[in-house]
């Protein structure tokens, strides 16, 4: 394996004047993995960025930290059905864990072992071969004509085009992946070091707070009932009361593949380099340079592991005849931050944190019912921010506004 047993190499042309990279050359291996981000489970992501090494490890993926965190520690053991349901979530099971284990570098595995490349084929791809990399993530073969039609772009004299050669390990893998989720540039940072990126959060904008209930109510579906704690000046969740229905809906969400989300959120068009790389895999395909359609569909819309029962009703996650079970063996109220933190219900304490030093008139009680649509928008938001209830309520409140005129 070389001296470098745990590395893939890629190298990056990097524009000196404006420190910023070009684009980048790799192989098929390194591409593979980048592809495999889309198989991994929110509660993977969750686990690997909570264990990097990154100069700053504890960046938070937008809310999926806390909501990892919470199942790991928050939760009582004695509160889970079993042994095993507790298990599956602290290292989530990949529905395409057999073809992630053929690759160079697999992510779902603790060891970070690699694979000899003298002993493996291409797994997604039909051969192997080089590839051009954007700073934005949009994945091309390399071509001759590419490579001279990206250098022209850049206007770039060869006195100010930087060559370096990089070993990426599952740290840096791990980091691609976050910047990938939040910026459009993520080699360039990844590159310049990375820097703490200013939390992702929003407000409920020209929300009126005393019509929000009204919006959230159809009782003709599955829903949950949920008391949230507004801040009224900011309009800014403090913390919801809630019960086992709710946190159920919130650990499945560990469970779901990355690129199902995409699938479920609809979420394929916001300027971030993560959803480039999708659209990547889509157009390769297109273009006949993926093994099958098959593999095809298996990165752009994976499946949930076979292994997890029906958990809740307010996600359309489950193939026909899932068992229908529980993470939760008893019935509890439990209260849930901003950014997801999950905690067992001792009001005094927790409330006291939530609400210190803001005015009782400033505070605000509503309740609500939330169904499939909010479980979707709090699914999207918590890959990004840091405060996703409050952005469910103002991404709602938006739709809804947008409906009326």
């Amino acid at each position: 394996m070389g001296n470098y047993p745990s590395t893939v190499d890629m190298k990056v042309f990097i524009d000196k004047r404006n420190n910023k990279v070009m684009f980048a050359e790799a192989n098929e291996d390194f591409v593979e993995i980048l592809f495999s981000f889309f198989t991994l489970p929110l509660g993977t992501i969750a686990r690997l960025s909570r264990n990097s090494d990154h100069p700053n490890p504890r960046i938070k993926v937008g809310s999926l930290s806390s909501l990892y965190d919470s199942a790991m520690w928050n939760i009582r053991f004695t509160h889970f059905s079993d042994e095993l349901c507790r298990d599956v979530l602290a290292n989530p099971v990949n529905s395409s864990a057999a073809l992630c284990e053929k690759l160079r570098l697999n992510l779902n595995d603790n060891s970070a072992s690699v694979n000899s490349r003298d002993q493996r084929e291409a797994v997604f791809v039909k051969k192997k071969g080089s590839f051009i990399i954007t700073d934005d993530l949009c994945i091309t073969p390399f071509l001759l004509d590419r490579y001279i039609e990206l250098r022209n772009s850049f206007g770039v004299e060869d006195n100010d085009l930087l060559v370096r050669y990089f070993l990426f390990d599952l740290n840096q893998f791990v980091n691609l992946l976050k910047w990938s989720l939040l910026t459009n540039n993520p080699l360039t940072t990844l590159v310049n070091g990375g820097s703490k990126p200013s939390p992702c959060s929003s407000c409920i904008e020209d929300a009126t707070l005393d019509n929000l209930s009204s919006l959230f109510s159809n009782s003709a579906q599955p829903h949950s009932r949920v008391k949230f704690l507004i801040h009224k000046s900011k309009k800014k969740v403090l913390c919801a009361e809630v019960d086992n229905s709710f946190v159920e809906m919130l650990l499945s969400f560990l469970t779901i593949p990355l690129a199902a989300v995409k699938v479920l959120t609809k979420d394929t068009s916001s300027p971030v380099a993560i959803n480039n790389l999708y659209k990547s895999i889509s157009a390769l395909g297109d273009e006949n340079y993926l093994k099958s359609d098959d593999i095809k569909n298996m990165l752009l819309s994976p499946k949930l592991a076979s292994i997890y029962f029906h958990a809740t009703d307010l996600l359309p996650i489950y193939e026909k005849g899932i068992t229908q079970g529980s993470f939760l063996k008893e019935q509890a109220t439990f209260i849930v931050s901003d950014d997801l933190k999950i905690e067992l219900s001792s009001f005094y304490p927790t409330l006291w944190i939530h609400t210190r030093d803001i005015p009782a008139d400033d505070i605000k009680i509503v309740e609500m019912s939330i169904g499939e649509p909010h479980a979707l928008m709090i699914l999207k938001a918590s890959l990004t921010s840091t405060s996703a209830l409050t952005d469910c309520l103002n991404a709602f409140w938006k739709n809804s506004k947008a409906k009326s005129t």
